[in-house]
């Protein structure tokens, strides 16, 4: 799980890799959830968030990195509820999972 460093081993990075596709596909702003073959859209957003999750990112820089990427790479409407509800969503996680921690 975690080491004493603070580095994650391979399987918890697997697993929390996992975690955030699963949250990422609910949130799902272009409608891929019910096609298989679509379900990796989002994985390019999943390295940067644990990155920004490990550095301690709170639910308001989550959101507005959720936000520009659902803008700027995405190319949707600015104007979604679902980021704010999301970016909270993954704070909450990773408060449970670094609780796990100690």
């Amino acid at each position: 799980m975690w080491q004493e460093d603070g580095r994650v081993d391979k399987a918890e990075f697997a697993r929390q890799a996992d975690d955030v596709r699963a949250l990422l596909l609910k949130w799902d702003p272009i409608g891929v959830l019910d096609k298989p073959e679509a379900a990796d859209e989002y994985d390019c957003m999943i390295g940067p968030l644990l990155r920004l999750l490990r550095d301690g990112a709170d639910a308001n820089t989550l959101h507005g990195w959720i936000a520009k990427e659902r803008t700027g790479h995405f190319g949707l409407d600015p104007n979604n509820c679902g980021d704010r509800a999301l970016a909270e969503t993954l704070a909450a996680y990773w408060a449970d999972r670094t609780d796990d921690r100690s």
